[in-house]
């Protein structure tokens, strides 16, 4: 198995820095919400010119705050666009994915849309 490439300078490591176990939320099952636990490494960058020291591997599927799946970024996506965000909320743990308003709202706040088509005032 080839170590994983910086996400800066695409060098692949051998050189391990430590490893710890990161919590992932995904769609849940029959009605139960479902995180998956996964052993992530951090891996030192080899390439001397990088200003990345140290890196963690990256897993496909998984949204770039690695806290949940990209599907259920999503449907959480879908979920805050088409109402407020507090409905949103309400919604999203009927349907068994806990989440806060203010994390629906950062979200949507991440989301880049344009400013012709975007009902949101940014500075």
């Amino acid at each position: 198995m080839l170590p994983p490439p910086c996400p800066n300078c695409v060098t692949h490591s051998s050189h391990p820095h430590s490893r710890y176990t990161r919590k992932v939320q995904d769609l849940p099952i029959s009605g139960q919400p479902v995180q998956l636990l996964t052993l992530t490494r951090k891996w030192f960058c080899e390439n001397v010119t990088c200003p990345v020291k140290v890196f963690t591997e990256r897993y496909e599927g998984l949204s770039q705050s690695g806290r949940r799946t990209q599907r259920t970024e999503m449907i959480l996506e879908k979920i805050a666009f088409s109402t407020s965000c507090l409905a949103a909320e309400k919604v999203a743990k009927a349907a068994h994915i806990p989440i806060s308003h203010d994390t629906l709202l950062t979200l949507i706040h991440r989301k880049n849309i344009s400013s012709e088509v975007s009902p949101f005032y940014r500075t």
